[in-house]
């Protein structure tokens, strides 16, 4: 993948979340995140030009629709907060089906959510690190003008803590949440300099 590429679907994740309604509740404002990045098919477009597909969406609570039967029923938690993958986990363990040959099961955009201190939000970021995907996306609440620098050069102290962090071959997306009068305003970054800075690619 492109930088051009990752920059766009950072882009769109950018666009989606900003203007949703910020909550006095963490919580509803994290569940806001999850469905605005679910229900718009941009971002699951974009991933599915870049990756192949079909794009399946989890994140714990999630309520989908079961092809066979109809049955609704709620996704549990799995690791990571959210995900588009190639296939579910049900076909992948073959609990529902099987997944046809030669295709394989992968996730292919993982997303940590904190909206917390700082402890919290590089607590996922490093747990975005054990991960095998082929796009990692931080999304985070953004402090101060007066404390981004600081927190940034955290971010990047923290993925060179990491053995496997490879910053020439891995892909990686940060998303600043703000908000005011509750609305959320949204910053995206991508990492420069092989992994010695983060670039900021857009903002709304």
């Amino acid at each position: 993948m492109d930088k051009a590429t990752l920059e766009s679907i950072g882009i769109l994740i950018g666009d989606a979340l900003a203007g949703i309604h910020a909550s006095e509740s963490r919580r509803e404002l994290t569940t806001a995140i999850y469905e605005t990045l679910k229900s718009k098919t941009a971002i699951r477009s974009a991933v599915a030009r870049e990756f192949g597909g079909p794009i399946k969406c989890r994140y714990a609570g999630c309520e989908e629709i079961m092809k066979e039967g109809l049955k609704h029923r709620k996704v549990l938690g799995y690791l990571w907060d959210f995900s588009f993958s190639r296939f579910t986990i049900p076909q992948a363990i073959e609990q529902e089906g099987t997944i046809p040959e030669p295709k394989k099961y992968e996730i292919l955009l993982l997303v940590e959510s904190e909206l917390g201190t700082s402890d919290e939000i590089c607590r996922d970021l490093l747990k975005l690190l054990e991960a095998r995907t082929a796009i990692r996306c931080l999304v985070y609440r953004q402090p101060s003008a007066a404390h981004m620098e600081q927190l940034h050069s955290r971010f990047i102290r923290v993925l060179h803590n990491h053995a496997h962090f490879r910053p020439r071959v891995d892909h990686w997306l940060f998303v600043g949440l703000s908000w005011a009068h509750g609305v959320v305003h949204t910053d995206v970054y991508t990492l420069g300099g092989k992994g010695s800075r983060l670039i900021h690619v857009h903002g709304v």
